[in-house]
């Protein structure tokens, strides 16, 4: 293997469709954007944080630290899952 299988996943953003709570309008984010204003109302949503390997990896911390100093991620996204890590790891 040359490389880690879920790091596609992590680099590659995906088209993410949320619907607005507030008024019903169709919202799209890119997977590594934390946030996007909904075009009919105007008001902010933050995408949710989706499980991947990060919750499980005993590698998760470099890895996330690797792609974001490549530019792979955003910060913002590299943030995010650092908090997926961090609570995965806090559980019993």
């Amino acid at each position: 293997m040359k490389h880690c299988p879920g790091i596609k996943t992590l680099a590659e953003p995906k088209i993410i469709i949320r619907t607005c709570p507030a008024c019903g309008g169709e919202v799209e984010f890119f997977s590594d954007e934390a946030e996007a204003q909904c075009p009919e109302c105007g008001r902010t949503l933050h995408i949710e944080a989706s499980p991947s390997c990060v919750a499980w990896c005993q590698y998760a911390f470099q890895c996330i630290a690797d792609l974001k100093e490549r530019k792979l991620i955003s910060p913002s996204r590299a943030e995010q899952l650092e908090k997926i890590a961090k609570k995965a790891r806090e559980k019993p």
